[in-house]
């Protein structure tokens, strides 16, 4: 059957054309945003932390006690936790925890001016053993010196020194040396000068949640303030067993007024921080299934009454000569007319969805035209399945029923 004469019965029930296109359109935006992010979640569960993760613990603690004096307790704390068996050092974590942001994530700038774009990244407070413990590896410039460490209640004054990832040194200079330069930290533009860079890994939840994933900085700062918290970087000997989680747990309760609220290896920060993106993923995908079956139950019953309003037609299409199969392939290709319509406006609305998504939402997603192919070719193939009863219930009309009907 002609192009021309198929779109004239698309024309002849321009209603229901419209709402089998308007059925694909919604089915490609959702299936196509589902499969953006759980692509991108896949890729972030596939890139390699860098980190001993049964090496290092998080321990987090809060004072409820406010007359509980706060500097006395953190290093009571750093004694008892190195008391116990297997803990190789124990550092106070002021600002974050290893895939276990404290709060927002951290910005900085490469210069004061208000026009600058800048990176994400993991801000760390830390002790003398804070380096060590975190396993950082030393490819340019220096360490702290001793005299460079402030410790003390909220901050008066910062330590003025930083130490950056290679990954954020590219990132703020490019082929530059970061060494010696001066680097700005949140909107308040906290000045710091690098003295040292070190091989990336991936320390800050908030980092690795914008996709910066090796981006990080730790300053010689030991801070508490009235956070309420007094939180602690362990790292314990390689092949030590989880019983060393409810030791160290133990430890810390030689004070009133404080309590612990986990103390874990960072290999369960980092599950706990994939499973929240993946359940996000899942959902996703549950919705996504969802709505192809209902595309496709709506498509059955859209044809199904076309097929029964158009009944006369095959009929004399039979009756003309026309096989059964060809009456079938007819439909199809009237189908497949709509859904590539469909696919067009389908796809227009997928792209603005992400954009709000992400600038919304905030959630791991990434355009792949691979994707987008394989959405195209998932949507014909639910919506010709769908066609294939009507269409084969319309080939079965005889050119003697219509003729009886007449």
């Amino acid at each position: 059957m002609a192009i021309k004469h198929i779109l004239k019965l698309i024309l002849k029930q321009k209603s229901i054309a419209l709402l089998i296109i308007l059925q694909i359109a919604i089915t490609v935006m959702i299936v196509s945003n589902t499969a953006f992010i759980s692509y991108a979640t896949l890729q972030n569960w596939l890139i390699p932390s860098k980190l001993e993760e049964q090496q290092i613990l998080n321990v987090t603690t809060r004072v409820f006690d406010t007359s509980v004096d706060v500097q006395s307790l953190i290093e009571k704390d750093i004694q008892a936790i190195e008391n116990v068996p297997g803990v190789v050092a124990a550092s106070y974590a002021g600002r974050e925890l290893v895939l276990n942001s404290l709060g927002p994530g951290w910005t900085i700038f490469k210069d004061t001016q208000p026009e600058t774009d800048y990176s994400v990244f993991g801000y760390f407070g830390l002790d003398e053993k804070g380096v060590d413990v975190l396993g950082l590896e030393l490819v340019e410039g220096r360490r702290f010196y001793a005299s460079e460490f402030i410790k003390g209640d909220e901050a008066k004054k910062n330590a003025g020194v930083i130490m950056i990832s290679d990954d954020l040194a590219t990132s703020l200079f490019g082929g530059d040396s970061a060494l010696g330069q001066t680097v700005y930290i949140s909107r308040q533009r906290i000045p710091h000068q690098v003295i040292g860079v070190y091989k990336g890994k991936m320390l800050g939840e908030g980092a690795t949640y914008n996709q910066q994933h090796y981006n990080s900085g730790v300053v010689p700062e030991v801070i508490w303030g009235n956070r309420q918290r007094a939180n602690y970087l362990v790292r314990v000997e390689k092949g030590v067993s989880e019983r060393v989680l409810e030791e160290v747990e133990t430890a810390l309760y030689h004070t009133s007024g404080r309590m612990v609220e986990r103390v874990e290896f960072v290999a369960r920060a980092k599950k706990r921080l994939w499973d929240g993106r993946s359940t996000f993923a899942l959902t996703m995908a549950g919705i996504s299934i969802i709505a192809c079956v209902v595309t496709a139950l709506g498509i059955v019953a859209l044809v199904s009454f076309s097929v029964s309003l158009r009944k006369k037609d095959h009929g004399v299409l039979r009756a003309l000569g026309a096989s059964k199969g060809k009456v079938m392939w007819s439909l199809i290709k009237e189908n497949t007319i709509l859904v590539f319509i469909g696919l067009v406006l389908g796809f227009g609305l997928s792209i603005l969805l992400y954009y709000f998504l992400m600038n919304n939402v905030r959630v791991q997603s990434v355009v792949e035209i691979p994707l987008l192919v394989g959405v195209a070719i998932f949507t014909w193939l639910v919506s010709t399945l769908a066609v294939y009863l009507p269409a084969k219930e319309a080939a079965k009309v005889s050119p003697a029923q219509v003729t009886k009907s007449s």
